[in-house]
């Protein structure tokens, strides 16, 4: 127990410390080894039928196998998955053979089983997961040994809403404030983070030392930073710079 603790310790550090989704994919994925998975697949999940072309957009995690991913997505099997179907009715998280045992559509369970199993991934586990503004998000997990009990993996659960969360969060925020920062405020906050002094900036924008003062501070009290260099470490790390 004290052992899963503080992996999930290390787990929230490593994510607070990602500057991508990649990066935050990665530590859900190494997460997950310690269960036995071996892939991650994650994302907003469509309440009704949409273009195929827009589920890229939806998708945020995809650490599949090569090859797994692309047949997965131009085939359109997210439209007729038994799990995704699964996931449309059960609020509670579950195996993807709870899944398709409980599908009547046979066809697409041998289809979709057959698949991923061809790619080494013979079982799975899903965690649903509603976003702040309602929306349906889930995380799948994959591997090559079939899911003994759901009920060992709470803290996949936890880590699951964390790294989806965490990702969310810091899109919405880079979001609002990419259009909440003014031109100016973004410049004087880009070459203040690249280590130019108060003068060389106004040099480079041309502008009084006095100006590049006022942006600064009006982009650190944006941020809810406390001071210049908490303001450029917050901007990184949502990627609003660069």
């Amino acid at each position: 127990m004290a052992d899963r603790f503080d992996q999930t310790l290390h787990f929230i550090d490593a994510v607070e410390k990602a500057q991508t989704t990649e990066e935050v994919e990665q530590c859900l994925l190494e997460f997950a080894a310690g269960f036995g998975f071996t892939s991650v697949f994650g994302g907003i999940v469509p309440m009704k039928p949409i273009p195929l072309a827009e589920v890229p957009s939806r998708i945020v995690f995809q650490a599949l196998p090569e090859g797994w991913a692309k047949r997965y997505n131009e085939s359109g099997h997210v439209f007729r998955d038994p799990v995704v179907a699964h996931l449309l009715r059960e609020r509670v998280p579950f195996s993807w053979s709870e899944a398709y045992d409980a599908s009547s559509d046979c066809e697409s369970v041998h289809l979709i089983r057959g698949e991923a199993s061809e790619f080494g991934l013979k079982d799975g586990y899903v965690v649903r997961i509603y976003t702040l503004e309602g929306s349906l998000a889930a995380v799948s997990f994959g591997g090559p040994n079939k899911v003994a009990d759901v009920g060992e993996l709470a803290s996949l659960n936890f880590a699951a809403s964390y790294a989806l969360g965490s990702h969310l969060h810091r899109q919405a925020m880079r979001k609002r404030l990419t259009n909440t920062l003014t031109p100016r405020e973004h410049d004087c906050l880009l070459w203040a983070g690249e280590g130019k002094t108060d003068w060389e900036i106004s040099i480079i924008l041309g502008i009084s030392r006095s100006t590049v003062l006022k942006h600064i501070a009006s982009a650190r009290d944006k941020l809810g930073a406390v001071n210049k260099a908490h303001a450029i470490a917050t901007a990184l790390r949502i990627k609003l710079l660069g």
